[in-house]
């Protein structure tokens, strides 16, 4: 148990700080990209208003979040211009200031940009604008790669920290997680130490009531209030073993495991609630794979079989249906009962699983082996105190399936 605590502290607390740096790393980066381009394409802007002329260039509009623009950030600009006439024939190149440019390759952008049909964009990492002058245009191309290489270094730097900054809260969270779990494992093992206590307590007067009970029931006859104390006793015998068996399973001591026939056994217990399912007028099916073998403490493996079964012949309407089934389905090894239900379940089969939960208290009172909403939560900690899980859900709208798979 405190291992589980722990791991599900440090799962719940690390998702929600990498949730909290990627948004921090996206928010940063978005507005770094954001003030990036604007920067572009005020420098792309200014670039065609002075047609490329340096001396002609104005300054008085700063950009919006980016650093202010200046002589010296323009002049190191790297852009080319091309001059076409209203055909798209090219006229003259102006590559001075880049060098990675040949005009060849000027012209082809050109004609890409000319067969974009578009006043701007982007052509392979450079921005281009188109401006007209009488019947010619300038197609101005700006390199971004600056632009690209300081985007990707602050993603790295930041990607970076942010993987540090996880490895450095993981490293607190683990030396802190005993800590922070230790109150909570304190009031958890106070539970269970009163319900195992509670439980035994309670064993030697149920004992002596029912055996008192008995005794009255011989000497003075049998009559309706033996009867109801009878009934109380053994639901309250139920009671107090489904909850040792809760607590024996929430401590962290291993039990035993061998390889078990699990066929054999769910064979052996079998006939008793058969012969039940007869008395109710219930028809019982049954499929048992032959030799179906796994790892597991067999009084558990029973206990989960006892808890599945009874709980069908409890809820089953007269004339109903119970399925019971033991297969192999690929990898796994698959305990299926199936039987017949209330129309008026509960919506969320997953409420049944929970302690003390029952959909229908008036009902289940009236009934002389009902329980108390806790089989069913002894049968999933059963099934995954050994790797395996059970799940339920409806079949249909009178039918429910239980499916315990290891």
């Amino acid at each position: 148990m405190t291992k589980t605590l722990k791991k599900r502290f440090i799962i719940f607390t690390m998702t929600a700080v990498t949730c909290l740096l990627i948004f921090i790393v996206i928010a940063i980066n978005g507005l770094n990209w954001v003030m990036l381009d604007r920067l572009s394409d005020l420098e792309m802007e200014i670039l065609v208003e002075s047609g490329g002329v340096f001396q002609k260039m104005n300054f008085n509009r700063p950009p919006l979040f980016a650093p202010p623009l200046n002589m010296d950030r323009m002049r190191s600009a790297r852009f080319f211009v091309v001059r076409s006439d209203a055909d798209g024939n090219i006229k003259d190149v102006n590559t001075d200031q880049i060098f990675s440019i040949d005009i060849e390759t000027a012209k082809n952008y050109a004609a890409t940009a000319w067969e974009t049909g578009r006043e701007s964009g982007r052509i392979k990492g450079y921005k281009f604008a188109v401006k007209q002058i009488g019947p010619d245009r300038l197609i101005f191309f700006m390199d971004t790669s600056r632009q690209n290489e300081s985007f990707y270094l602050v993603l790295f730097v930041s990607c970076a920290i942010a993987v540090l900054c996880w490895l450095i809260v993981l490293v607190f969270v683990i030396l802190l997680s005993g800590k922070v779990i230790r109150p909570v494992l304190a009031g958890m093992e106070k539970q269970k130490q009163f319900i195992t206590n509670a439980g035994h307590e309670m064993k030697t007067p149920l004992a002596i009531i029912q055996s008192n009970n008995d005794t009255m029931a011989l000497i003075h006859g049998e009559n309706k209030y033996n009867a109801h104390i009878r009934t109380q006793t053994k639901r309250l015998n139920v009671l107090m073993s489904n909850l040792l068996i809760l607590a024996k399973l929430d401590e962290e001591i291993r039990l035993p495991t061998d390889p078990i026939n699990i066929s054999e056994v769910t064979n052996e217990l079998l006939p008793a609630y058969q012969d039940a399912a007869l008395t109710r007028n219930l028809n019982f099916h049954v499929l048992i794979e032959p030799n179906i073998t796994m790892l597991i403490n067999k009084d558990s493996l029973r206990q989960m079989l006892t808890i599945l079964l009874d709980n069908a012949l409890k809820y089953t309407p007269e004339n109903g249906n119970i399925h019971l089934a033991l297969i192999r389905h690929g990898r796994h090894i698959q305990i299926i009962e199936e039987n017949t239900c209330d129309p008026s379940h509960e919506p969320d089969p997953e409420r049944l699983f929970e302690r003390f939960y029952r959909g229908d208290s008036a009902r289940t009172q009236d009934v002389e082996s009902s329980g108390y909403g806790i089989g069913l939560s002894a049968a999933r900690a059963i099934c995954e105190k050994f790797n395996g899980k059970l799940t339920a859900g409806y079949t249909s709208a009178e039918s429910i399936r239980f499916i315990a798979s290891f």
